[in-house]
């Protein structure tokens, strides 16, 4: 990972928060995709991101199927000198398969968000996509939700999505590229071009078929 980004993508007087790896910085509001190939790659950075934020006074949330990678994200956090069990217990850390449809999405993010800053200082939310595969009928369905992460009022979170490449059809990696202001692609860190204002991507998305997720 390298360089050192200060997004500014939306309007919120934060501070910058170290997201763990790569010396790159982000604030509140922020909303990163991560674009990968290799399961290393995404297990670094996903550790990081948790790691960062439980050893400080943030609220993480981690969306991932269950099996073999979640035991693995675990152990990795083991490893690293954190508490899990603990986090698990004090309501620091929460591990969840994701939901099936956008507005249990939004409930779930309400709520951990009624608890910035009474009980902890910012919410670090993380998908790693492939939960997606087992639980969200369409890309359109899921694009609403990353849509909705682009116009949370007042965000005190930081929303990092990663998406495997060779696991996701085409279409759906261009879906997210355009609901992604910040984008992680080859450990560099950019403004995203291709991103779309959510208004107008939003009604896109109601004109036209449905799509899968994957072949």
């Amino acid at each position: 990972m390298g360089g050192e980004y200060q997004p500014g993508i939306r309007n919120v007087p934060k501070e910058r928060v170290s997201l763990g790896f790569g010396n790159l910085y982000a604030s509140a509001g922020d909303h990163i995709g991560h674009f990968y190939r290799t399961d290393e790659e995404e297990m670094s950075v996903l550790v990081s991101f948790l790691k960062a934020g439980l050893q400080s006074r943030d609220k993480c949330v981690c969306l991932m199927s269950s099996g073999a990678k979640c035991q693995e994200l675990q152990e990795t956090l083991k490893a690293g000198g954190v508490d899990v069990e603990h986090a698990v217990a004090s309501g620091q850390l929460v591990i969840d398969e994701g939901k099936s449809h956008p507005q249990e999405l939004k409930d779930m993010l309400s709520q951990v968000l009624a608890e910035i800053p009474i009980k902890f200082d910012l919410l670090r939310w993380v998908g790693v996509m492939s939960w997606a595969l087992k639980k969200v009928p369409t890309s359109e369905k899921l694009m609403e939700w990353e849509s909705h992460c682009n116009v949370v009022e007042d965000p005190a979170a930081i929303f990092l999505c990663q998406y495997e490449l060779p696991t996701f059809l085409g279409t759906v990696v261009m879906d997210a590229m355009k609901t992604h202001p910040i984008c992680i692609v080859s450990g560099v860190i950019h403004q995203n071009p291709y991103y779309d204002k959510p208004e107008d991507y939003l009604q896109e998305l109601q004109h036209r078929a449905s799509t899968t997720l994957a072949s």
